[in-house]
């Protein structure tokens, strides 16, 4: 494997991860500070089908270059493990907002 793509793929992972991570988190925060707003609702829905797209396609890319390439695995699977640690947080956000609207 070419070590730039390797390390271009781990900077461009950790920054995915971070930015998913803020980005959801932000919608969260000023979805129950504006009481339930529909509009931020929905922008929320599309942000996260966006980011489960490219986080998908980056956790694929991830898998494969860890099954091919030789070096940097320790590396790479961190930048996996990472991506993947989105996914449950992600559940806990969507939780957060249905129970909010049970009576």
């Amino acid at each position: 494997m070419n070590i730039p793509f390797i390390y271009n793929l781990l900077k461009a992972a950790k920054i995915t991860a971070i930015l998913s991570f803020l980005g959801g988190t932000f919608l969260l925060i000023a979805y129950f500070y504006n009481a339930g707003s529909m509009a931020i609702l929905n922008l929320g829905i599309y942000y996260a089908l966006l980011a489960m797209l490219i986080n998908s396609i980056l956790v694929f890319t991830l898998y494969i270059t860890l099954v091919h390439s030789k070096v940097k695995q320790k590396k790479i699977l961190r930048s996996l493990i990472l991506m993947i640690i989105n996914v449950p947080i992600g559940l806990c956000y969507v939780g957060a907002i249905i129970s909010y609207h049970l009576p």
